[in-house]
């Protein structure tokens, strides 16, 4: 459970210090529910299992979430693009796979999908989807996620102190 803890205090270190990082999705900044509804195009519920943040180069944090839907478990991260706009699908697995963060059963037979999104506050990141597995098949193992728990009630507080950006 420290471990927890200790990426609570990456993420306190990136927000004190904007101008030595690269940005970090504001999905970082938000309180989780166990279970999202769901939206108007999107009926089945989404349940939030997990989060983890780091590193990736010197600059360049990341936050990854693990979560499920329909039987269906994926990881996503959110890299930022600066500098890396351009950057293919292969090399940003591989960034991701090299830091341990997730590796693939069948590295042949596996994908990532790919997308771009803009933040409320300008940023462009890159979202990374991993297909973690479908019902009791297992595509990706490794990494490690955190419970969503001991994050809330950091942002909660930090929102009640009307301390976020």
């Amino acid at each position: 459970m420290a471990d927890v803890f200790q990426k609570i205090e990456m993420l306190k270190m990136f927000r004190l210090n904007p101008d030595k990082f690269l940005p970090i999705v504001d999905h970082a900044l938000k309180v989780f529910p166990d279970k999202d509804m769901g939206t108007e195009w999107y009926d089945d519920p989404e349940y939030n299992l997990g989060w983890d943040t780091g590193l990736l180069d010197r600059n360049r944090p990341y936050f990854m979430e693990c979560w499920a839907t329909n039987g269906i478990t994926m990881l996503t991260c959110f890299i930022s693009t600066k500098g890396i706009e351009n950057a293919a699908e292969e090399e940003l697995v591989k960034k991701l796979t090299d830091e341990g963060l997730f590796r693939f059963l069948n590295p042949e037979g596996q994908s990532a999908s790919i997308m771009k999104f803009e933040d409320d506050h300008g940023n462009v990141f890159f979202s990374v989807n991993i297909e973690v597995g479908i019902e009791d098949e297992l595509y990706v193992e490794g990494g490690r996620m955190y419970p969503y728990a001991p994050l809330n009630e950091y942002n909660s507080k930090k929102r009640m102190e009307g301390d976020h950006e």
